[in-house]
C-alpha cells in the first residue's frame, strides 16, 4: 500500500516520466540479466530453468502492475506510453 501511495504520488506531482523510465530501465535490466544467465545454463536443465524463470517474472509483474494501477490508468494514456 505505501509503495502505491508513493507512486500515486509521483504521478500527481508530475513525476510520472521519472517512475516510468524507472521501472522500464530496471525490468529491461533485469530481463538482459535472466536472458544472460539462461545462457549459462547447462541443457540438461535449461527448460526447469526457463520455467522457474517464468514464474518468478510473473510474480514480479503482477506486484508492479498492482504498485503502479494509477500510473497505468492516468499518465501511461496521457502520454501515449505502452
Amino acid at each position: 500500500e505505501e509503495l502505491y501511495r508513493n507512486a500515486y504520488n509521483l504521478v500527481l506531482h508530475k513525476h510520472g516520466d521519472l517512475l516510468y523510465e524507472g521501472v522500464s530501465d530496471k525490468l529491461s535490466s533485469q530481463l538482459l540479466d535472466m536472458v544472460n544467465r539462461l545462457a549459462d545454463v547447462a541443457d540438461s536443465s535449461l527448460l526447469e530453468e526457463v520455467s522457474r524463470s517464468w514464474s518468478e517474472h510473473q510474480i514480479t509483474m503482477v506486484m508492479v502492475r498492482d504498485i503502479l494501477m494509477y500510473m497505468d490508468r492516468t499518465y501511461v494514456p496521457q502520454n501515449r506510453r505502452r
